[in-house]
């Protein structure tokens, strides 16, 4: 964590530090609680056990339920498939003790997959994991989660390792759901500049799918589902595991990692079949995705200051085959499509930071980008014959930015930079809808942005206060969005977009408003303290003079998002206070701005206690106005295109519950 707060000073853009303070207060379900109140990171759930999607800055807003436009890391090896999707259930908070959250071109070191940024996860190890952990929590709708954990040292050796299931009946109709998961890391010393890190993951998860409501009906029962989710059994079911291996060198002024990884995904998902219609009905597939990792960091001291060199180079690698089935009331029918997709990235990065003085420092960096995706039609008895194609994308992208220090524990920072992300599969691969549909290839650019970004970070001298704030305008090229035809009343699914541009303000404000109220500190101890924490999250993306949609809003975004947490802390080991979450205005749902979403208000109040360093008790109350409202939408080009049935209901009043043992 030491080691982190350090780079942090090192970036001149938008990152935050996430660390497990909050989260051992509450629900350890999900990235939503884990991420909780990170500002610019915003964190929609179509069930409120897990999150759907998220996404940074508006980018990868049309993806549904395997989100891209952001990378995701472990110990920085990549989680993402080959072209860019995540499935984020894969993941298990509970065994992460902090997170770096990177936002826009400061990304650039982790790879090309996401416009966004990135997200770098760091588990528990041997040396900082409790021998024995025990975690129980209860809650609304059926909800349980147990995990226990073990780590521990044994001379050049450590090891982690965390079982967890978590299970939801579900508060709406066939929403249903049960989670697997087995993590585990084991580290070898070889000396005190260098170890090796293996890593395991194994996930697997059968969850049931209601899918979306027009608003009246969310108003209306919210608890219903689609009327052809229960007849056709929708639902996704799939079986994960990753091996990784990390080896990682450092001595004074160089450090150097190296890293492998591999993993496999079977899954089955039965979704809307319409002989009529839309064929896409049941889709099967398999994936295996190999990557590697290379960097190294060299600093010394030259042409009058301090010197920082990173380089880097990851390859990435992903080989998916899949297949469509009629869904015959849940079962297999007839194929209907199947593909083999292959997909290949290497990123190459090297960037300078120098001192000119102990307080002014200039970054300059470079990535470069070749990409291929490979599209096989195995079912070429379409009406569209074979649509097989392979598509190269290359990139150079460059960067600068400033850091001025305006004391030890305070900057301002400053940058301009290029991102480039190449299309996924999911973007380019559909079925045409109508009577005479069949499987299509769709041939996509990638999406290009040009960002300025100015902010400052820090604390007082005092630590009572601390903030963060980043303003930032993107200037977007080709950016992906869900578009609509006029002409045929038909919505032609993602496609690319001439101009469109995103910016806007991402702040993180805590300060300790009282201290020692009723209990005095000392020295060795800290006193009581009540501290209030606010995070708010500006997002305006539009369309640039588009021949279709004008300057409309880019559907989908909430355009501002607050959130604040009071909380009252003991020495003694009590905590409790209120928290809020308020998406505070209407924000379009279709490009065509033509349907809203309505912003919402949710008062939730969490309390609990720690008994020295083992036993502690958690409670949380969600939603205690009991507002219906979505708590995820699915974009859409027009409203007349598709209906608008792209709403999903979130959860009602709920209460959690949970205590955790560790030896």
């Amino acid at each position: 964590m030491a080691d982190a707060a350090r780079r942090k000073k090192e970036v001149p853009g938008g990152f935050t530090l996430q660390g497990v303070e909050d989260f051992n207060k509450t629900r350890a379900s999900s990235l939503d609680d884990f991420l909780q109140n990170a500002p610019g990171l915003i964190m929609l759930s179509e069930n409120e056990d897990e999150v759907s999607k998220i996404y940074i800055r508006g980018f990868g807003v049309i993806q549904e339920d395997e989100p891209s436009s952001v990378q995701y890391l472990i110990d920085g090896l990549t989680l993402n498939q080959g072209d860019g999707e995540m499935i984020i259930e894969d993941l298990d908070p509970g065994t992460f003790k902090y997170a770096e959250v990177f936002r826009g071109e400061d990304a650039l070191q982790y790879g090309g997959l996401g416009l966004g940024g990135a997200i770098n996860f760091v588990p528990y190890t041997g040396y900082d994991a409790a021998p024995l952990a025990v975690k129980a929590e209860v809650g609304s709708f059926g909800f349980t989660r147990d995990q226990i954990s073990t780590g521990g040292v044994q001379g050049p050796w450590d090891y982690y390792i965390s079982t967890s299931v978590r299970y939801r009946s579900g508060w709406r109709q066939h929403s249903e759901e049960s989670t697997e998961l087995l993590f585990s890391d084991v580290g070898y010393k070889f000396s005190d500049t260098l170890e090796d890190r293996f890593y395991l993951t194994v996930d697997q998860t059968d969850r049931k799918i209601p899918g979306a409501l027009t608003w009246q009906q969310l108003e209306q029962n919210p608890k219903q589902t689609d009327p052809l989710a229960i007849p056709e059994d929708w639902r996704k079911d799939w079986y994960y595991i990753r091996l990784a291996d990390k080896l990682a060198y450092k001595s004074g002024p160089e450090e150097a990692d190296a890293g492998v990884y591999w993993w496999h995904r079977q899954a089955y998902e039965p979704n809307v079949y319409i002989p009529s219609n839309t064929l896409s009905g049941i889709g099967s597939f398999y994936s295996d995705n190999l990557g590697a990792l290379f960097n190294s960091t060299t600093r010394w001291d030259g042409l009058g200051g301090e010197n920082v060199l990173t380089a880097g180079l990851n390859p990435t690698f992903e080989d998916e085959e899949d297949a469509y089935y009629q869904n015959l009331s849940g079962g297999k029918g007839a194929l209907t499509g199947a593909d083999g997709e292959l997909s290949f990235n290497t990123v190459l990065y090297g960037q300078i930071q120098h001192h000119f003085t102990e307080k002014f420092s200039l970054v300059l960096g470079v990535q470069g980008i070749y990409a291929k995706r490979h599209f096989s039609d195995f079912f070429n008895t379409s009406v569209d014959g074979n649509v097989s194609q392979d598509l190269i994308y290359r990139s150079v992208n460059p960067k600068s930015g400033l850091i001025y220090e305006l004391n030890d524990k305070s900057q301002i920072f400053a940058n301009f930079s290029r991102t480039y992300q190449a299309p996924s599969f999911d973007d380019m691969v559909d079925f045409d809808t109508g009577p005479n549909t069949s499987q299509t290839f769709t041939p996509l650019e990638a999406e290009v942005a040009w960002t300025a970004e100015l902010g400052t970070r820090g604390q007082s001298e005092d630590h009572r206060l601390e903030w963060e704030l980043a303003l930032y305008h993107s200037w977007v090229r080709h950016e992906l969005v869900d578009v609509y035809s006029a002409e045929s009343d038909l919505d032609l699914g993602s496609l690319n977009i001439g101009r469109s541009y995103h910016q806007g303000v991402e702040a993180g404000l805590q300060y300790k408003l009282f201290e020692s109220i009723f209990t005095s500190g000392n020295k060795k101890n800290a006193g009581d303290s009540l501290t209030l924490r606010q995070d708010f999250t500006l997002t305006d993306a539009h369309f640039s003079d588009d021949p279709t949609f004008g300057n409309n809003r880019i559907a989908g975004i909430p355009v501002y998002d607050y959130q604040a947490q009071l909380m009252y802390e003991s020495p003694l080991g009590f905590f409790f206070g209120p928290n809020l979450h308020w998406v505070m205005s209407r924000f379009p749902v279709d490009n065509a701005n033509t349907i809203d979403c309505p912003g919402y208000v949710l008062l939730g109040f969490r309390a609990g206690f720690k008994i020295g360093k083992g036993f502690s008790v958690f409670f949380d109350a969600r939603n205690l106005l009991d507002q219906r409202y979505a708590s995820s939408v699915d974009p859409i080009s027009a409203a007349s295109a598709v209906g608008s049935q792209v709403y999903h209901p979130g959860d009602p009043i709920s209460f959690y519950g949970g205590a955790t043992y560790a030896w």
